[in-house]
């Protein structure tokens, strides 16, 4: 195989599946990405790992067809080294390669093309058009609350659901590690999906997306498989292994009552929890305090080696005073991935999850359990 490319072209293809291939055993087959001529003008790149499998297309003049596996790794360091000038890469006897631009060469080590597994192939149903920014939004939204303990599965990546909604659908995002909840629900309209589907998309895939839709335009098509989840677009697609365990029962732990509700302005209060918290030593637990009275929230923090810091704000509140203590990480992430200026905070009792919203946009929650000190 033989062809030249744009290094932009190049680079960016090779950026989008960068994160996927094995990074720590790189002999491994699954640390080595395959590029194989797409016609006489383009190169398609495939990346998988246990978790995800990505594909994309690249603009490239091909001056010899054929296919190569080469190390994931290498190419992408060796790729972003390589001066403005137009890449040429060329398969040579051992199936490594030489990759050049300008006075710049690099000899980047490879397997036989075979040894890559064969992908998933995509499906032919239970597909549906969607916005890009979407999409995005669900990763920005409630990535973040996903668990990173291996010990439970099925909290290591997003839940998503599909279902027909009057002339579109209903597509709700939830996710969450046991401790703290973010969901989001959006209506499509003119979306077409014929029966509800849903599946739990691996962190690892959810990490890729954003990365898989970065400089795109135009709808996404979202397909769904027994086992996977799929995006795709003209230059390529992204395939999400599905997490095949159930997903909590999410609804029962969402209050529909409560006791306490206040209203305060997000980004004073982001401020706020920021001020207090540069007290709290990396070994503490990242722990603040919030008193709440009629028209007035004092944000603290304590650690007997650093000091105390306290933030006093005003807010919409009128009722018995009552303090409740959070994770600030928690905290800030849920203000965080809220829109709008003011939040609203509606509290059942000092033990249950706190909910989180925002009047601008009913379809976004969050829920935070407090801490007991």
């Amino acid at each position: 195989m033989e062809f030249i490319a744009a290094k932009k072209d190049f680079l960016s293809a090779l950026q989008k599946v960068g994160g996927i291939p094995e990074q720590k055993n790189l002999s491994s087959v699954m640390a080595h990405v395959l590029l194989e001529d797409d016609g006489p003008e383009a190169v398609r790149v495939l990346a998988q790992s246990y978790e995800a499998t990505m594909q994309v297309r690249f603009p490239a003049r091909i001056a010899q067809s054929g296919r190569l596996a080469l190390s994931g790794r290498s190419l992408l360091d060796a790729g972003r080294m390589l001066p403005e000038a137009p890449v040429h890469l060329k398969a040579q006897a051992n199936y490594w390669a030489d990759l050049v631009a300008g006075r710049t060469e690099y000899r980047i080590p490879g397997i036989l093309p075979e040894n890559i597994p064969t992908p998933m192939p995509l499906p032919v149903s239970l597909e549906v058009s969607l916005p890009r920014d979407l999409l995005l939004e669900m990763v920005d939204r409630v990535g973040f609350a996903m668990s990173q303990d291996e010990g439970r599965p099925n909290l290591n990546g997003i839940c998503l659901k599909a279902q027909p909604e009057g002339n579109g659908l209903r597509l709700e995002a939830v996710a969450t590690d046991g401790h703290r909840l973010a969901r989001m629900i959006r209506v499509v309209e003119g979306a077409v999906l014929s029966d509800p589907v849903s599946g739990i998309l691996h962190r690892k895939g959810v990490g890729e997306l954003r990365r898989f839709l970065e400089g795109e335009k135009g709808p996404v098509l979202l397909g769904f498989h027994r086992s996977a989840v799929f995006f795709r677009l003209d230059g390529g697609h992204l395939m999400v292994r599905q997490i095949e365990l159930e997903y909590p029962d999410y609804l029962r732990v969402i209050p529909t009552e409560h006791q306490w509700r206040f209203e305060v302005d997000r980004a004073e209060m982001i401020e706020a929890v920021n001020r207090t918290v540069v007290m709290l030593g990396s070994d503490r637990t990242p722990l603040v305090r919030l008193r709440v009275e009629t028209g007035r929230m004092t944000v603290s923090a304590q650690d007997p080696d650093r000091g105390d810091a306290r933030s006093e704000m005003d807010i919409a509140y009128e009722g018995e005073p009552f303090e409740i203590c959070y994770n600030n990480r928690y905290m800030l992430d849920a203000l965080k991935a809220l829109p709008g200026q003011v939040v609203i905070f509606f509290l059942k009792d000092l033990q249950n999850a706190t909910l989180i919203r925002t009047a601008q946009d009913e379809g976004l929650l969050q829920l935070i359990m407090p801490l007991r000190v």
